[in-house]
């Protein structure tokens, strides 16, 4: 409030439901007017965001995850072809503060990763489908007890605690697609991540954020267990006609974003900020 005749306050959205307030009942609560009018500007991810902020408010289709791709050297041995594929899907929860100290692993991370669902679609990934895969970050230590999967899937999936992210990454690069099941949640930066290494997202079409990244070239929707088996099995069956690494790296990244982030603050706030003029790119 006190500077905000002097700097350009812009807002981001890269948490839950934020700035709307989060159906995730581990979360702190805030009024659901606190902060949509509270900056000239939001980076938005919602589908219809004319419906929650008021018109005087500019609003740039642009989330967290639109930047810092993952480095070049990982991109160049994914080329080369170093990384075999071990796993058919790699999941990721998160470490979120909890403690896993029962096998139903609740907490707020879970909740925003939707592992209730996640673990019901386990039965037809591991059992119908017969798949293996990854889930990173269901356990605390390697020698601790991991969160709890269908019996189909013992044996079929490795269980690992939360990870630098070097090790994730090299995880998503062994693994088929990705399989993002989550709702709540602010365009997840694990999305353009795996779209980077070349691997696909089977994603739930009810997701709040990062639904703008898949199409037919990246991936594949799935609204909820009725439509789940067939979602993965079309994403299966198209797997050698994705694209998503040459989509991701023709969209996003630093330099794609970056450059659509300076034109917004050009063409919007030229009477309240002036860049220097050799400035290619605001990240």
């Amino acid at each position: 409030e006190k500077y905000k005749n002097k700097v350009l306050f812009i807002g981001i959205m890269s948490y839950e439901t934020f700035p709307l307030p989060s159906p995730n009942p581990y979360s702190l609560q805030h009024d659901r007017n606190e902060y949509i009018e509270k900056f000239s500007a939001w980076l938005n991810m919602y589908r219809e965001p004319d419906n929650i902020f008021p018109d005087h408010v500019k609003l740039v289709q642009m989330s967290n995850s639109d930047f810092h791709l993952p480095r070049a050297d990982l991109e160049r041995e994914q080329e080369e072809g170093k990384h075999i594929k071990r796993f058919d899907f790699v999941y990721v929860g998160s470490h979120g503060g909890e403690n896993y100290t029962t096998p139903e692993c609740d907490g707020w991370g879970n909740h925003e990763k939707n592992w209730t669902f996640a673990r019901e679609a386990l039965n037809v990934l591991c059992g119908d489908l017969g798949l293996n895969g990854v889930l990173i970050a269901t356990r605390n230590s390697w020698d601790s007890e991991a969160c709890s999967i269908p019996d189909v899937c013992k044996g079929k999936v490795l269980q690992t605690p939360f990870m630098p992210q070097d090790e994730a990454l090299n995880l998503f690069r062994q693994s088929r697609f990705l399989f993002a099941p989550q709702v709540f949640d602010a365009s997840p930066r694990v999305v353009t991540q795996a779209m980077t290494l070349n691997v696909p997202v089977l994603m739930n079409s009810n997701i709040i954020g990062g639904w703008k990244y898949v199409n037919n070239k990246t991936g594949e929707f799935f609204h909820d267990m009725s439509d789940f088996r067939q979602s993965v099995q079309t994403l299966l069956s198209n797997l050698d006609l994705n694209e998503p690494r040459k989509y991701n790296l023709s969209n996003y990244g630093n330099e794609n974003a970056g450059l659509r982030l300076r034109r917004f603050v050009e063409e919007n706030f030229s009477d309240m900020v002036e860049l220097p003029t050799d400035t290619e790119l605001l990240i």
